[in-house]
């Protein structure tokens, strides 16, 4: 389930209140969609940026220095004048620390929870865990073979999940998952569920809507990583459905800002082979950031650091802001002292949102 946003979330009439001309609606197929804007809509314009902060795992670069990433969050929030903070692979919920896992922790506040300290007041933050088919303590789970079926298990139902997956490292405590962080009060946030394979994790998507004049969406997502995309060796991928239900959720798309880490290559990416098309609905529909007025460019800059020398730049873009406007600006945040802190580059783009 969602969790309520660390400060003050509005109450449940609030946000009734801003159920408005432009909400979702169901189509024929039965399926969530945005529509379009109405007389008396207006545009803002929002700047977004998102890191997939690598908070957790072994090899990630600050997971004993919680902190301290939490102080560069909020600053790179505060320099940049974001109005929303999109993070990935972050740890949340201390709360589910357990003793028999968990005793030797050196630490007691989890990175989501410093990220809300740090930003300060006037923020709200929604927090989101993957799940895992396990009970182990780091969700170990037993490997599945690719499928041959001709189609898809049910959409959207994954297996029962039976495990949080646990932040490691004695100063990283809670579980790890995804969060937004908008500048302002917001509505309750939003779950959706997005088809997984059964070996690895159980990913979903995270949206919250900002209250007052200008009711923009945010929402963000993690999609499986490629090395477990199991069933795109018997010819479809687990990312071309999530990528498929991502459109569903932002429908039309002219009120929503959404983006996170897609593991996939843009579809022009000479390199990307037979990963081409993962992407491709997503940017037939909507702009990214790095596409700029045209809309005619479908890559874009590397956003990952090299996996053995930590200040070398490589050419592999899996991170990604999509909106339905053109991006009036975008950057890839490449100052090499965020190396230090996550395997990922962060990505700024500004862009005009009609809401109402």
């Amino acid at each position: 389930m969602v969790r309520r946003r660390l400060g003050s979330v509005l109450a449940a009439v609030a946000v009734a209140g801003l159920v408005y001309a432009g909400a979702a609606v169901r189509d024929s197929a039965g399926q969530e969609s945005a529509q379009g804007p109405t007389v008396g809509a207006t545009t803002s314009s929002v700047r977004v940026l998102t890191w997939n902060v690598c908070g957790e795992s072994g090899s990630c670069r600050a997971q004993d220095q919680a902190e301290q990433q939490a102080v560069r969050i909020a600053n790179l929030a505060a320099s940049q004048n974001a109005d929303a903070v999109f993070l990935q692979e972050v740890c949340g919920e201390e709360a589910k620390n357990d003793v028999a896992y968990d005793g030797s922790k050196k630490a007691s506040t989890s990175l989501v929870t410093l990220v809300d300290g740090k930003l300060g007041e006037g923020w709200s933050v929604a927090f989101l865990p993957y799940t895992r088919p396990a009970e182990s303590r780091f969700g170990g789970s037993v490997p599945v073979a690719p499928s041959v079926a001709p189609s898809y298990p049910p959409r959207y139902q994954n297996p029962q999940a039976t495990s949080d997956f646990r932040c490691r490292g004695p100063l990283l405590v809670g579980v790890q998952g995804i969060a937004v962080a908008v500048k302002g009060e917001t509505g309750e946030p939003e779950e959706f569920e997005l088809h997984s394979p059964k070996a690895g994790l159980f990913l979903k998507a995270l949206c919250v809507r900002r209250a007052g004049s200008a009711p923009v969406r945010f929402c963000t997502s993690h999609l499986t990583p490629q090395s477990e995309d199991l069933d795109s060796r018997a010819g479809f991928s687990y990312r071309a459905e999530q990528v498929q239900r991502l459109g569903e959720l932002v429908g039309d798309g002219h009120d929503t800002v959404f983006g996170g880490d897609f593991n996939s290559r843009p579809p022009d990416d000479p390199s990307v082979g037979a990963d081409r098309n993962i992407l491709a609905p997503l940017y037939g529909k909507y702009r990214e950031c790095e596409q700029g007025a045209s809309g005619t460019a479908r890559k874009g800059s590397g956003t990952m650091w090299d996996d053995t020398d930590q200040d070398l730049r490589t050419d592999r873009k899996y991170d990604y802001l999509f909106s339905k406007s053109s991006f009036s600006s975008c950057q890839v945040l490449s100052d090499p002292a965020l190396a230090a802190w996550s395997d990922h580059l962060p990505v700024l783009g500004t862009v005009p949102v009609t809401t109402g």
